[in-house]
């Protein structure tokens, strides 16, 4: 009988064997339910699931969840489970606390406060928590929602087990509430507010196995749409449906009058029309962007994708109202349709009139749809003359294409000018439209013609619709205020390159381009009138302009470059007037001459524009014509003169194009130089030393008294100079000095006296960069300093040109040179810095010094040391030395930098010889291949003959090696012939192979000794120690045995004499 029976030392224990109904049995005797009902589970799930796990088909759908499943046969183990679980409830809900004020515990709370616990209540949530757990657990939903659920409702603690169902389903445990229970669920709901947890949790439920149509009564009656959005799509299958459900209410509260209630601006829905209204967009816009309302993820299978556009455009294109075989009433309704359902329409207007711009968007999303397929797509619109079908024509075709449609699934979708044209009528309507309820209140709305306008633009730059010519001035209007509401720059730019891609897809029959152009040159669109300008001069080509009316839009489009915010865009003006103008797109010479004229017009605002890029169009265009082109200039303001003047005479235009500068130069005479200083003079007067010193084409007396009106002292002491008159000229510079170091010691005045030497530092003569913020009275300083600083250096120069080499000029010269640094030496007296303040005459005392140090630099390369010391000496020999120093110091700091300068000089030069010295031994050492001599290979082994007799006379032989390593012999600057007693070289070319020996050999011819000149391959050292002139020691240092030595004499023979 399954017994173990164990003796022990004092007492039997007896062992017994259970089972699990058995052990589940014994918990229950000695009421211990929640363990028993907790073994129960674990033996449901180590037995029965794991066998059904094992049992089940993979791949096909698991419907044991169902409630028509729900009475098939279960194993015995299941059904006795199911019992364990009925008895323990009954004995529960039994045995339950009953719902008495007085039966409830008081406790302290953390607060200080009393909180009361409700007994009952409490039972009943920990009851329900069992029982929903083990059904979910045991898959057995028919006792869920069966007994046990009506037990609940007989205690009257329905809600209870409400609240415990809700987290179940939200946490994908329980996907699904039986009808009975799924009603009560939304009542307590509703009670409770919160209609839209339902709407949650049928999100998380298996809609597949729902009872559709008393869920569908129940969402439709409490108006749960998003819900019934996923009941339909998911568990039927269908996608119009649930939007024409949606529609209907919301043609019910249209007719209530809750459209003529104001809107929210804060985003958040306040009416019912809006509320239904955003929801039917809102699920309009995730089908037609392929993903789940309201879940957002993936439709599957693409074949229903493909079919979803088509069906839902077709509904919302209807013309009237009409109820689908799918949709049923909740009530009778009328045959004839009344209030908002008489509209034309009906469907696309009513969301029309709960937000146009978002309705446009959403149908924006279907049209553009990389997959979507429309009705007659592949025909589009190439002919212009589509463009001039009326919309009455227009509609008479949609209507016609419409009549021969069926709706059906997967089918193509509507043509997209056929939802342009409905929209068109809709809110845009005709006279012949205008009594249609609705259309006239959307027509009137801003808003929403404006959201259509841009809707329309988009499409019409596209080329895929197309419009009549009202409502194309329309949409050009719409983008003109864009552009004119735009608050920046960006904005601005973007709002113009839409209209831009506007005309340029537009023909211009498909608007009245003066209109047009009129209304955009008043808003300031350049780049948009520059487009049109252009297109009307080159319909003169078709013949449909004049030839006044061309050059006018030439001109007008010239305007727009030169009136673009972008600098880069408006130089492309040039290279315009350039094609238009240079016979290319012209008929013949009378119509160029009349561009080139208009453009005359436009040549002052060009040159002010780029005065560089004007001179290259004169030079192309008006060659013939520089007088008349100055001419004109000189009528209007003269800087335009100056800028053309200057960008040729100057050598600006030479560096960018030598060719137009070089034409132009040759065109200007004597008279135009003479305009051109008389316009510097006036203009910039800071200028005309530099032309004078650098150009010789004008008249000296009339430049003079041009200077001189204009009090331009540096010009009118280089013309003095040049006119002979040296002494008048430095006399002026001098005069001028002494005005403006005046001027520089008032506005030093008007600085505050914090100023230091530190500060005064900045406007020293090195021209080092200024502070990034200075104060205005510092720059006016800074701007006097350099005035100073310029006259003193005109006065240098013109020292520089009268020093010469001659004694008299010498003399002279330095006079000049001592008439300046005696300027500079009592520029202390005349400015009288005794009586100013510290901190001024620091400032001014700091400016002398620079001048002076700058004067003594200049000095040095035109006055002699000596001279220049007896000056010194002389002229302060009563003055105390400490008066002299800054002048002293300043001439040695001038000559100790000459010397240093002299003294790099030479170390730089003494660097470069021993550099080269070193390139030089390296090229004569460096030792070069010799297959050959006078085209006779070595390798062929020579025989001995005589040396030529040319060969012997000359010691100053040379090999020059020529191509393919063939050396030729040249005796002096005669090369050796070949064939020409060349045979004596063989002997000589022989020892070429052998060891080196001594070559010294002697001949006795008689007493007499014969001196025998022989080649020799040996090296300087060798040739002395084998003549007895160095040590043994000295000739084998370093020589490396089987080598040649050190090769002093590389590219010439060697001779030995021998005696």
């Amino acid at each position: 009988d399954n017994r173990l029976l164990l003796l022990c030392q004092n007492e039997v224990r007896n062992i017994s064997i259970l089972g699990a109904k058995q052990r589940i049995s014994s918990l229950e005797e000695d009421g211990e339910w929640l363990e028993a009902l907790a073994l129960a589970l674990d033996h449901y799930e180590n037995t029965v699931k794991s066998q059904e796990d094992r049992q089940r088909v993979q791949g096909k759908k698991d419907t044991s969840k169902h409630p028509e499943f729900f009475s098939l046969t279960r194993s015995e183990d299941e059904e006795w489970i199911a019992k364990l679980l009925i008895r323990y409830f009954n004995l529960a809900v039994d045995n339950a606390p009953e719902a008495d004020p007085n039966s409830t515990f008081s406790s302290q709370s953390s607060s200080g406060g009393v909180s009361r616990l409700d007994l009952a209540q409490s039972h009943f949530q920990m009851l329900a928590g069992v029982c929903v757990e083990f059904c979910v657990i045991v898959r057995r939903f028919d006792l869920l929602f069966g007994p046990i659920f009506r037990r609940f409702l007989s205690v009257n603690r329905v809600s209870v087990f409400l609240d415990v169902l809700e987290p179940y389903v939200l946490n994908d445990k329980l996907n699904y509430i039986a009808p009975e229970a799924m009603s009560h669920f939304v009542e307590h709901c509703k009670l409770t507010n919160g209609i839209a947890v339902v709407e949650r949790c049928l999100l998380h439920m298996d809609v597949s196995i729902m009872d559709f149509d008393s869920i569908i009564s129940l969402l439709r009656r409490n108006e749960m749409y998003s819900a019934l959005f996923h009941v339909f799509t998911r568990g039927l299958n269908d996608f119009v449906t649930p939007l024409e459900i949606i529609l209907e209410r919301l043609f019910d509260v249209a007719d209530e009058g809750d459209t003529s209630k104001k809107r929210s601006i804060d985003g958040v829905s306040h009416t019912q029309f809006e509320k239904f209204g955003y929801k039917a967009i809102l699920y309009l816009q995730h089908c037609f962007n392929e993903k789940s309302f309201p879940q957002g993820t993936d439709l599957q299978p693409e074949e229903k994708i493909r079919s979803i556009r088509p069906q839902l455009l077709q509904f919302l294109q209807q013309e009237s109202h009409c109820l689908s075989g799918n949709f049923k009433p909740d009530a009778l309704v009328s045959s004839e349709p009344v209030g908002h359902r008489a509209l034309t329409y009906p469907y696309m207007q009513l969301l029309l009139m709960v937000d146009a711009r978002a309705m446009l968007d959403t149908v924006s999303i279907a049209l553009d749809a990389p997959d979507s397929e429309f009705m007659n797509a592949e025909s589009g619109f190439e002919s212009i003359g589509g463009w001039e079908v009326e919309v009455g024509a227009e509609i008479n075709m949609a209507k016609a294409s419409r009549d021969g449609k069926e709706r059906n699934a997967g089918g193509p979708g509507p043509e997209r000018q056929q939802i342009i044209t409905i929209l068109s009528a809709i809110i845009l309507p005709d006279e012949n439209e205008r009594n249609l309820h609705g259309a006239i209140s959307l027509s009137k709305s801003k808003t929403a013609v404006n959201a259509f306008l841009d809707f329309m633009a988009a499409y019409l730059t596209k080329g895929v619709v197309r419009a009549n010519k009202v409502v194309t001035y329309l949409i050009i209007s719409r983008m003109v205020d864009r552009f004119r509401s735009a608050s920046s720059a960006d904005e601005k730019r973007v709002s113009q390159k839409e209209i831009l891609e506007l005309l340029t897809a537009l023909p211009r029959n498909a608007y009245e381009p003066e209109h047009a152009l009129r209304m955009i040159e008043d808003a300031g669109v350049h780049r948009a009138a520059l487009l049109l300008h252009q297109q009307g001069a080159a319909a003169w080509h078709e013949g449909s302009e004049g030839e006044d009316r061309r050059s006018h839009h030439f001109t007008c489009a010239i305007s727009c470059y030169l009136g673009d915010h972008d600098p880069n865009f408006r130089t492309e003006v040039f290279e315009y007037a350039k094609n238009e103008c240079s016979g290319a797109n012209t008929a013949d010479d009378t119509d160029a001459k009349k561009l080139k004229h208009a453009l005359l017009l436009k040549i002052p605002e060009l040159v002010n524009l780029d005065a560089i890029l004007s001179a290259q169009l004169v030079a192309e265009l008006y060659i013939e014509q520089v007088d008349d082109v100055v001419a004109f200039l000189g009528k209007g303001e003269p800087v335009s003169q100056f800028k053309l003047l200057n960008a040729i005479i100057s050598g600006d235009l030479s560096k960018v194009d030598v060719v137009s500068a070089s034409v132009l130069s040759a065109n200007l005479s004597m008279d135009h130089h003479q305009v051109y200083l008389a316009l510097m003079a006036s203009l910039h007067p800071d200028m005309v030393y530099d032309y004078l010193s650098t150009h010789d084409n004008y008249r000296p007396e009339e430049c003079l008294k041009l200077c001189q009106q204009h009090d331009i002292a540096d010009a009118s002491a280089y013309l003095l100079e040049k006119m002979g008159n040296v002494s008048s000229a430095l006399q002026l510079i001098l005069q001028t000095f002494e005005g403006r170091m005046m001027s520089l010691k008032r506005t030093v005045r008007g600085l505050s006296t914090g100023l230091n030497s530190r500060s005064s530092r900045r406007f020293q003569l090195d021209f080092k960069k200024a502070e990034p913020q200075i104060s205005e009275q510092e720059s006016k300083q800074k701007k006097e300093v350099e005035g100073v600083t310029r006259i003193l250096i005109v006065a240098l120069d013109l020292c520089e040109r009268n020093s010469g080499l001659k004694a008299s000029n010498s003399e002279q010269g330095s006079q000049l040179w001592f008439n300046v640094l005696d300027r500079l030496i009592n520029a202390k007296g005349f400015l009288r810095l005794s009586k100013e303040k510290p901190a001024h005459a620091e400032i001014i005392v700091s400016v002398l010094s620079d001048l002076l140090q700058l004067t003594m630099q200049r000095m040095v390369s035109g006055v002699p040391l000596s001279d220049l010391v007896r000056k010194v000496t002389t002229d302060n020999s009563g003055s105390r030395l400490g008066e002299l120093r800054e002048m002293i110091m300043s001439l040695l700091r001038t000559y100790g930098h000459e010397t240093g300068v002299f003294s790099g000089a030479i170390k730089v030069m003494n660097q470069d010889v021993k550099k080269m010295e070193d390139l030089s031994h390296a090229s004569k050492v460096r030792g070069c291949s010799i297959r050959s001599i006078m085209g006779k290979p070595l390798s062929r082994g020579l025989t001995k003959n005589t040396v030529p007799s040319n060969f012997h006379a000359n010691n100053n032989g040379l090999l020059k090696i020529g191509v393919d390593s063939d050396a030729t012999f040249c005796n002096g600057d005669r090369v050796l012939k070949t064939g020409v007693n060349c045979d004596g070289l063989a002997s000589a070319l022989d020892r070429l192979h052998s060891r080196r020996k001594p070559s010294i050999e002697s001949d006795e011819i008689g007493s007499e000794r014969q001196t025998v000149a022989k080649l020799s391959m040996h090296s300087v050292s060798e040739v002395s120690y084998y003549d007895g002139q160095s040590s043994e020691s000295a000739m084998y240092s370093g020589l490396v045995v089987g080598n040649l030595g050190e090769a002093h004499s590389y590219g010439s023979l060697h001779w030995i004499h021998s005696s």
